[in-house]
């Protein structure tokens, strides 16, 4: 009985998966466990343990991005049969970050998603292979199988050969995050929130009552009252190291209970992420950080479904790099929370219900289906788009509707331009539409330039209608008199000239 149920579940998920083929798919993951990103010159933390360098990728970051990748492959290429066994460098386009973390993250996904030589990787001590485990559901028997063969190593293979693009500052394909020139653009709007939003004055409030005379005394920092950018750093040191299994030796002297800092500094950058990054009115934040990124997505998805609808013939094509099956980003918390963010917002999604914090290796997928595999194609309207963060379904829609109200919402080049300031003119900091309202934000300085600006565009106005008059005078005065005169005329010599 219980056989004949197994088959029977096995045949309907084979049925479904051809009446609902995958068609693109979009994954956008952060990079595994890091060193924290503050440490001083003896390479010793906030939580006083030491590491080797800030910010880089550790041995169980390493050990989480190839469970993420080895995971993608059961379900993308075993079960799905959507991608080739091997890397196919016409389906799959791969951006990082230009951060050592997330380019080492996307190798060590790489190398479980194809796996190629047998090199070992970083050793792992018993307690750090408790831990080293992605956020998605990875409890399978092939999977524990692995990790039985693994034996302490960090990785099985040391290296997948596969071309990973590197997003800079001024590509701007990813975000315009760190960008030091839309720096302060943005910081005006974290700071608004800062001072404007109940949740984030309550929480720092709570935060300073219960922990804020214990880390006074162990950081040394008298009766500082800690702000979120306060909170963000201990937070950020403590949680590299509780994620690392470091020992925490002088931590533990302050009483303090380690998991429930750690459930607590979580629930920090979930409140910070949703209030302060991205928690403006009208989600601007989000729309700077993500718009670029959403373009890209937008091209490759439609480019792969006019592909599907026409059914061209792919071999005829195959130096085509620009309709993949999928899109892969290697990101940071920032971006996958950003573009979590967007998206929730442009479908009209209840954010606050919805969004999830990405911890280390945690990923938003979305997956982009047909309606129903047996009839022919003609529109956007036979897909859908399931979106997916860490397994947990988010929405579920339409893709003629998804695509439009992405798109919808995707901020033109100009538009981040003139909000960074690199454009000419100033798009308000608060209120991007460019309503002049004070209560809303407006920036009076920017009013100020602007009607400078028309002035001087009137005033050249003028200036260019006399010296048109003048030069007509002169030129009719030219004619009437005889050319002896013309000349000592300088007018008249211009104008000559100039015909």
């Amino acid at each position: 009985m219980k056989l004949n149920l197994i088959i029977l579940i096995q045949f309907f998920a084979i049925s479904i998966s051809q009446n609902n083929r995958l068609v693109f798919l979009y994954t956008h993951f952060r990079h595994g466990a890091r060193a924290p990103m503050a440490i001083d010159s003896n390479f010793t933390d906030l939580v006083k343990e030491k590491w080797n360098n800030p910010g880089e990728l550790t041995g169980i970051g390493q050990r989480m991005h190839y469970l993420l990748g080895l995971r993608n492959r059961i379900k993308y290429i075993k079960n799905e049969t959507f991608l080739s066994e091997k890397f196919d460098p016409h389906e799959i386009v791969i951006f990082s970050s230009n951060l050592n973390r997330t380019m080492v993250s996307a190798s060590s996904h790489l190398q479980g998603f194809f796996p190629q030589s047998s090199e070992k990787g970083e050793v792992l001590t018993e307690s750090q292979e408790k831990v080293a485990y992605p956020q998605v559901d990875v409890d399978c028997e092939e999977i524990n199988n692995e990790i039985q063969n693994l034996k302490g190593f960090a990785l099985p293979y040391q290296m997948t050969l596969a071309p990973v693009r590197m997003v800079n500052d001024n590509d701007k394909k990813m975000n315009v995050y760190d960008l030091t020139e839309c720096v302060e653009e943005r910081d005006q709007i974290k700071k608004q929130n800062r001072e404007t939003i109940p949740y984030l004055i309550n929480f720092t409030r709570e935060y300073n009552e219960k922990y804020g005379e214990i880390l006074n005394e162990f950081l040394g920092t008298g009766n500082k009252n800690f702000s979120l950018l306060d909170i963000d750093d201990f937070c950020d040191a403590f949680l590299s190291s509780y994620t690392d299994q470091r020992e925490l030796t002088e931590f533990k002297k302050t009483g303090l209970d380690l998991e429930e800092t750690n459930n607590y500094c979580y629930e920090y950058f979930r409140v910070t992420y949703l209030y302060h990054f991205h928690g403006d009115e009208e989600k601007i934040l989000a729309h700077v950080d993500s718009s670029k990124l959403m373009s890209e997505l937008m091209y490759f998805m439609k480019r792969r479904l006019d592909a599907d609808i026409t059914q061209e013939d792919e071999d005829a094509n195959i130096k085509d790099y620009s309709r993949p099956k999928m899109l892969m980003i290697s990101g940071h918390d920032s971006t996958s929370s950003a573009d979590e963010i967007f998206l929730l917002n442009a479908l009209g999604l209840n954010i606050t219900e919805k969004y999830i914090f990405p911890r280390y290796a945690s990923q938003l997928a979305l997956e982009v289906r047909t309606k129903d595999d047996s009839k022919q194609k003609t529109s956007y309207a036979d897909y859908y788009v399931i979106g997916y963060f860490n397994d947990k379904e988010l929405f579920n829609v339409p893709a003629d509707e998804f695509i439009i109200k992405v798109e919808k919402e995707i901020w033109s080049q100009e538009k981040i331009d003139d909000f960074c300031g690199f454009g000419d003119s100033q798009i308000s900091q608060i209120n991007p539409s460019g309503n002049s309202s004070d209560s809303n934000g407006t920036n009076k300085k920017d009013n100020a330039k602007t009607a400078y600006k028309v002035l001087m565009s009137i005033f050249i106005c003028l200036s260019a209608i006399l010296l048109a008059i003048t030069l007509l005078l002169a030129y009719k005065l030219s004619q009437s008199k005889p050319p002896l005169v013309a000349k000592y005329n300088p007018n008249l010599s211009t104008n000559s000239l100039a015909k």
